[in-house]
C-alpha cells in the first residue's frame, strides 16, 4: 500500500495543478466546439469528450524531477570529424544572473516570446487561443507557448506532438511556476535557450552576433537578440537577414505598446541596421536535430553505463540540480557521434538548394550508414528542426524521423525473401526464373485488404501490355510490377514482412499484398541499414549515433562496439546485390552513375507522391528521400533547382530515377571525394545457384485455349498458338509441343495446336516413272503424311518408248491436282504398241 505521505503528497501536487488544468479544459472544449462546428462535427461529442479529459491526459508528475540542471557543468558533442557541435539539451556554460542582465535585453526578451510572463500562472490561454485560431484559419498568429512552457519543453518532456504531451506540458507549466519565482524560471530560460550559431544562453548570443557584452548592446541589437529564438535558421540574423530584420522590427513595436520605450526611440532603432559581425564558419543549418536526437538517446536507455534509472542518467548527463546542495559529480562529458559534419552539412546544403525552403514544392532526405562499422554517418533533413510549423519547420528529422512510402525501393526485400523462402508451392525462385510482365496485373486479395472486388490491380509504369516473359533478374533492374505482384502471391506478403524486419525495417509493417510495391511507411534511415545490410552479403549491423563518451576526468565510461550477425544467407544477399548493380548500368538508376562499383534501386510511390534512390558502394550506404513535409502530395507539375546542372529544371511528373538519382549521385560524387574506389568483395561460393533457371513441367491442355495459355505463362512458360487445318471443329484443342507433362525449362515456348476447322488441302503426289509395286508404296506415304488414303486403278496405255513399259505414264487427275480423303485416281500403266 502506498505510503500516506506520498499519497498527502500527490493529493498536493494535484490541488496545485488542478486550476490550470481546468481553464485549459475549458479552453480544448470551446475550441472543440468551434472546431466541431466548421468541421460539422457534434458539439455534444466534444462536451462529452471533456467529462474523461482529466483522467486520460493529465499526466501523473509524482515522479518528474524538476530541478533546472547546474548550467556549469554541461556535456558537449562532437562530431566524427571532431566538429563541436553543441551542448546537450541547449544549454548555456556561461550563465549570467538575472539581477546582471539589463533591463533593455530583458525588455525585448519578454517583448518578443512572452509579454504576459509575470501576470500568468505558466499558461497564457489567450496566447493559445490567437495561435489555435490563427491555425484554423490559416493565419500565422505567434506561437501559443509562454516562456516557461519553454522550459518545460527543453528540459522535461519530451517533443512529441501529441495532446496527451502538449496538455502535460501545460500541467507541468503550472506545477514548475509554484516551485520556482518568475525570476528564477526567466533567468534559467534566458541562460538556457538556443539562439543559433551554436549560441546558448543571452550572453554567448550577445557575443556571437555582436562582439559585445550585454550591458554594451543598443536598443536594435538588443531587439535582435529574441529573433533567432523560434526559428534558427529562419530568422538567422546572417542567412536570413530579410526576415531577421522583419522580425527585430516587430519586436521593437512591441516593446513600444508594452511601454519600455518611446515611439521616437523605435522609429529611430529601426532605421538601424542589422550590424551583426561576420562569421565565415557560420552553419548552413543548426544541428538541433542531431541534438535532440543524442539527448533522447543517452535519456533513454541504460546501454551507455550512466546510470539505471531516467534520473540517474539525467544527472550523469547534465550534472546535479543547481538547488541541490549535497550532490556532487555527473555533467562534463565528452560526446563523440558518427554524424560526419563535412558530410551532414554537404547533405544539408544539397538539399536546400534542390528545394529551397519556404518554397511551394518538396522536400527532401538524405541518410548515410557506414557500411563496416553500421555508423550513421548522415541524417539530414530538407527542413529545420522545431515546433514552428508555419515558418517550415518539423520536431522531427525526415531522415530517421519522418516515414513515407517506399514504393519500388521496397522490391530487393521482396527478391530477397523469394530467394530464400521460394514459392509457397514449394518450386525454387531464382534470378533466372522467368515471369509474366503482361500489365495489368489481376491478383486475386483479401477482402480485408481493401482491394476492389476482391482483385488487387497492378499495372506497369509503361502502360498495358499483353503476355510476355522476363526473368526476375531483368524484372528487378527495370523495376517491373506487374512481376513484382505475381511474385508477392506466390511467396506471401507475411514473408516480405518477415525480411524486411530481419534487414532493418523497425515501423510496423502490415502482410498486405501491396507491401512488395512499397505501399507502406519507412523511415530513410532503417532502409540505408536495409541496403547496408545487403551490402555486407546479408551481415546486420545495428545503426548507431553514439560513438564514445568521455568523462569530465578524461576517462572513457563507453565505446561503441560493433558485432555483425547475419541475418539473410550471404549467398541470398549477394545475388540481391548483383542484381542492383544493374539498376545503374542498364535499368532505372543511370542517372545516379558515379563511375565507380555500386548498386542501388529507384523508387516512386502511388500517384509520384514519395520518390526514393537508394544505393551503395562497398564504404557507405545512402538514401535519398524526396516527397511533401506532411504528407502524400503527387509530385506533379513543380521546379526545382538542379544543383548538379545548375539550372531550373520542370518536372511534369517527378520519379525516383528522374529525381532522387542525380540528387544521391551529387552527394555521393561530393562523399567520395578522396575515398579509394573499391570493388565488391567476391561473392560467396553457392551464389550462382541463384541465378540459375528452374525447370517446369509443360502443363495439361485447360479448359479453354485461353486458359492452357494462362497455366503456361504463369509455370515461366511461353506460349504461342499455332492453328492448325483440321476437320475438327474451330479452335478446338490438338496438342501440345512439347506434349503436356514434359520437363523443360523456364522460358522455353510451347506450341499450343488447335484446329482451323479446314481441312488441308494435298495434291496428288507425281507417280510418273513408278512400277504399280511402287505406286502402292508412295500411295502408302501419302497416307501416313496427310491422312488422307486414295483408291487407284490401272488403265494400260501404248507408248513408243520401250522405257516406260510396265511403268507408269501419266495419272488422272494430273500430278499437283487436289484430292481429297477416299477418291480414285486413275494410274496409267506403259505397254508395246
Amino acid at each position: 500500500m502506498e505510503p500516506l505521505i506520498r499519497q498527502i503528497e500527490r493529493r498536493e501536487r494535484n490541488r496545485r495543478r488542478l486550476p490550470a488544468f481546468i481553464g485549459l479544459a475549458v479552453f480544448v472544449v470551446v475550441g472543440a466546439t468551434w472546431v466541431g462546428f466548421f468541421g460539422f462535427l457534434s458539439a455534444n461529442t466534444a462536451y462529452g469528450a471533456a467529462d474523461s479529459l482529466q483522467e486520460e491526459y493529465l499526466c501523473d508528475t509524482s515522479e518528474l524531477d524538476l530541478s533546472f540542471p547546474d548550467l556549469s557543468r554541461l556535456s558537449t558533442v562532437y562530431t566524427q570529424d571532431g566538429v563541436k557541435i553543441g551542448q546537450l539539451n541547449e544549454r548555456n556554460s556561461q550563465p549570467i544572473s538575472l539581477s546582471e542582465m539589463p533591463d533593455l535585453v530583458k525588455a525585448a526578451l519578454l517583448s518578443a516570446e512572452d509579454k504576459s510572463f509575470y501576470e500568468h500562472r505558466g499558461i497564457d490561454f489567450s496566447a493559445i487561443g490567437r495561435a489555435v485560431v490563427g491555425r484554423l484559419v490559416n493565419s500565422p498568429s505567434g506561437g501559443g507557448s509562454t516562456i516557461t512552457q519553454q522550459v518545460v519543453k527543453q528540459n522535461f518532456l519530451s517533443s512529441d506532438q501529441t495532446i496527451e504531451r502538449k496538455l502535460c506540458e501545460a500541467v507541468v507549466a503550472a506545477e514548475l511556476e509554484t516551485l520556482y519565482t518568475k525570476d528564477q524560471i526567466l533567468e534559467f530560460w534566458a541562460n538556457s535557450v538556443y539562439f543559433g550559431s551554436n549560441a546558448y544562453g543571452i550572453n554567448a548570443a550577445s557575443e556571437e552576433y555582436f562582439g559585445k557584452s550585454l550591458d554594451e548592446l543598443t536598443l536594435h541589437e538588443a531587439a535582435l537578440l529574441p529573433v533567432p529564438i523560434r526559428n534558427p535558421t529562419y530568422y538567422h540574423p546572417r542567412t536570413g537577414a530579410v526576415n531577421a530584420i522583419a522580425a527585430r522590427n516587430r519586436t521593437i513595436d512591441r516593446m513600444v505598446i508594452n511601454g519600455y520605450i518611446t515611439h521616437s526611440e523605435a522609429v529611430a532603432a529601426k532605421a538601424e541596421p542589422l550590424g551583426v559581425i561576420p562569421n565565415e564558419t557560420a552553419e548552413v543549418t543548426t544541428p538541433q536535430a542531431i541534438m535532440s536526437r543524442v539527448n533522447r538517446t543517452l535519456l533513454d536507455t541504460n546501454e551507455f553505463g550512466l546510470g539505471e534509472t531516467y534520473e540517474e542518467r539525467k544527472r550523469a548527463v547534465f550534472g546535479c540540480p543547481a538547488a541541490v546542495t549535497d550532490c556532487e559529480g555527473g555533467g562534463g562529458l565528452k560526446i563523440d557521434i558518427t554524424v560526419n559534419d563535412r558530410l551532414q552539412t554537404e547533405a544539408n546544403r544539397i538539399l536546400r538548394a534542390w528545394f529551397r525552403p519556404g518554397l511551394d514544392g518538396p522536400t527532401g532526405a538524405i541518410s548515410t550508414i557506414d557500411n563496416t562499422t553500421g555508423a550513421i554517418r548522415v541524417m539530414a533533413s530538407g527542413l529545420d528542426f522545431g515546433d514552428d510549423l508555419e515558418a517550415g519547420q518539423r520536431p522531427y528529422d525526415l531522415a530517421s524521423g519522418g516515414a513515407r512510402h517506399a514504393g519500388s525501393v521496397f522490391k530487393p526485400i521482396t527478391l530477397a525473401a523469394a530467394l530464400e523462402t521460394g514459392s509457397r508451392d514449394g518450386s525454387p525462385i531464382t534470378l533466372g526464373s522467368y515471369w509474366n510482365d503482361a500489365s495489368p496485373a489481376m491478383i486475386p486479395c483479401d477482402p480485408t485488404a481493401n482491394c476492389e472486388n476482391n482483385v488487387w490491380t497492378v499495372h506497369n509504369a509503361g502502360g498495358n501490355s499483353g503476355d510476355s516473359l522476363r526473368t526476375l533478374d531483368s524484372a528487378t533492374y527495370n523495376s517491373i510490377n506487374a512481376v513484382y505482384a505475381r511474385l508477392v502471391e506466390q511467396i506471401g506478403p507475411s514473408s516480405v514482412v518477415d525480411m524486411a524486419t530481419k534487414l532493418g525495417i523497425r515501423t510496423p509493417l502490415a502482410p498486405h499484398l501491396s507491401i512488395t510495391l512499397g505501399a507502406q511507411d519507412v523511415r530513410p534511415e532503417d532502409v540505408a541499414v536495409v541496403y547496408s545490410t545487403l551490402a555486407n552479403y546479408g551481415e546486420y549491423r545495428d545503426p548507431y549515433l553514439i560513438q564514445r563518451i568521455t568523462d569530465a576526468d578524461g576517462t572513457v565510461i563507453y565505446e561503441h562496439q560493433t558485432e555483425p550477425r547475419e541475418v539473410v544467407d550471404a549467398q541470398v544477399a549477394a545475388a540481391v546485390v548483383g542484381s542492383l548493380k544493374k539498376v545503374v548500368t542498364s535499368g532505372t538508376g543511370r542517372r545516379a552513375d558515379i563511375g565507380r562499383p555500386q548498386a542501388g534501386k529507384t523508387g516512386t510511390s502511388t500517384d509520384n507522391a514519395d520518390v526514393w534512390f537508394a544505393g551503395f558502394i562497398p564504404q557507405i550506404t545512402t538514401v535519398v528521400w524526396i516527397g511533401d513535409a506532411d504528407g502524400r502530395v503527387p509530385l506533379k507539375d513543380f521546379t526545382v533547382w538542379n544543383d548538379l546542372d545548375q539550372k531550373e529544371q520542370f518536372y511534369r511528373s517527378a520519379a525516383g530515377g528522374t529525381l532522387a538519382a542525380p540528387v544521391w549521385r551529387q552527394f555521393m560524387e561530393y562523399a567520395t571525394r578522396g575515398m579509394a574506389t573499391q570493388d565488391f568483395r567476391a561473392e560467396p561460393p553457392g551464389t550462382e545457384i541463384y541465378r540459375q533457371t528452374p525447370f517446369a513441367r509443360v502443363p495439361a491442355p485447360g479448359a479453354s485455349t485461353k486458359a492452357t495459355v494462362e497455366a503456361i505463362y504463369d509455370i515461366g512458360l511461353a506460349a504461342r498458338v499455332v492453328e492448325i487445318p483440321s476437320v475438327l471443329p474451330q479452335g478446338t484443342f490438338i496438342a501440345t509441343d512439347p506434349v503436356g507433362g514434359t520437363t523443360v525449362k523456364q522460358g522455353t515456348e510451347v506450341i499450343i495446336e488447335i484446329s482451323s476447322g479446314v481441312a488441308e488441302v494435298f495434291g496428288l503426289p507425281d507417280l510418273r516413272g513408278l512400277s504399280p509395286v511402287d505406286v502402292t508404296g508412295a500411295l502408302s506415304q501419302f497416307a501416313t503424311d496427310t491422312g488422307i488414303s486414295l483408291g487407284w486403278t490401272i488403265v494400260e496405255v501404248e507408248t513408243a518408248n520401250p522405257g516406260q513399259y510396265g511403268l507408269v505414264v501419266s495419272t488422272n487427275p494430273a500430278p499437283g491436282s487436289p484430292v481429297a480423303h477416299g477418291d480414285i485416281i486413275e494410274v496409267r500403266i506403259g505397254r508395246a504398241p
